[in-house]
Order: structure tokens, then C-alpha cells, then sequence
């Protein structure tokens, strides 16, 4: 699990390079200001964000809707963010789904919990706005490269027996 203390030193922002579409991020944060926040910093560094208040409402949209990173607070009316995050990480459609944990609840115990349930990444609060954002940036461009040794993987077994003069399809081809 990703943490602010263990995240690794690197340039001022992530290699996003190989990222070609759009990321949607759902931000689950019932304090209206810092929902607000979080969303125009992650629409300033290109991703789409979307803002939930309650833990019901994004029960519901995520049971219907595949994000790239959930921002989940734990304190949240309706249902608490744990509920949230192991409903993500027990569908396989979301197994991809990052969820970072954001939270005022900051024991030994909460983030422990938080491990268990299937958090990417626990943040504690207060924190930095702009080492949230490094830290999704991190999350997005893993999850990339990830997907781009799957494709290598499966290019690399169907051309393993392919016939003199076929063509390989590169990887670089794809990320274009």
C-alpha cells in the first residue's frame, strides 16, 4: 500500500507519457470545500474529475460506473468509505479501480483496516494538495505501464509462431 511517508522521491511530477486517454476520478468527500478542491486541482493536472457527498450515492454510481482512481473518505454519511472500497475491490469489473483513502482517522488500526479492505493508498489529513496529486499521477501511470505489459505479453505469444515476411505490430505503434 502506497503511503505519503514510503511514495518514492521523483521528478516533480509522474512520467505520463504513455497515457492516452482521458482518467476519470471519482472524489468521495462529504466536506463540500475539500471535495471542491480536489476536483479543480485534478481538472488543472487533465484528469475528469467527479464529485460525490455521500457514501450511498457513490455505492450506487460505482456499481454502475468503472473509475480509474477512487479518493474515498472514510467518515461519510450513508455508508463509511471502508463499505466502499471492499465493494470496489470484491467487483471484478473494478479490479483496476486505485482507491486512495483520504481521511481524518489516522490510528495504526484505521489504516491497517483500510490495507485489509484492498487501499492503494491512505492519506491522512491535513495533507498536501499537491503530493495527492503526485501520488494519483503515480497510481495512473502504474496502472498504465501495467497495461501496456499485457498487450506486449499477448503481441509476444501471437507472433511467437507467425509465418516469414508477417509483420510485428510494436508496441510503440500502440500507444499512438
Amino acid at each position: 500500500m502506497l503511503s505519503i511517508s514510503n511514495l518514492p522521491e521523483r521528478n516533480k511530477t509522474a512520467d505520463t507519457s504513455m497515457i492516452k486517454k482521458e482518467k476519470r476520478i471519482l472524489v468521495v468527500e462529504d466536506d463540500k470545500n475539500l471535495n471542491r478542491l480536489i476536483s479543480y486541482n485534478l481538472s488543472k493536472n487533465g484528469f475528469i474529475p467527479e464529485s460525490i457527498y455521500d457514501g450511498s450515492e457513490a455505492n450506487t454510481k460505482l456499481s454502475r460506473e468503472i473509475f480509474d482512481i477512487v479518493v474515498l473518505d472514510i467518515m461519510l454519511p450513508g455508508i463509511d468509505g471502508f463499505h466502499i472500497c471492499k465493494a470496489i475491490k470484491e467487483n471484478p469489473a473494478a479490479f483496476k479501480t486505485f482507491v486512495v483513502m483520504l481521511t481524518a482517522r489516522a490510528e495504526s488500526q484505521d489504516k491497517i483496516y483500510g490495507n485489509l479492505v484492498g487501499a492503494d493508498c491512505y492519506i491522512t489529513k491535513p495533507f498536501s494538495v499537491a503530493k495527492l496529486m503526485e501520488i494519483i499521477k503515480e497510481l495512473i501511470s502504474m496502472r498504465d505501464k501495467d497495461y501496456f505489459v499485457q498487450i506486449r505479453d499477448v503481441l509476444s505469444k501471437t507472433t511467437q509462431g507467425k509465418k516469414k515476411g508477417e509483420k510485428d505490430v510494436s508496441l510503440s505503434k500502440l500507444k499512438e
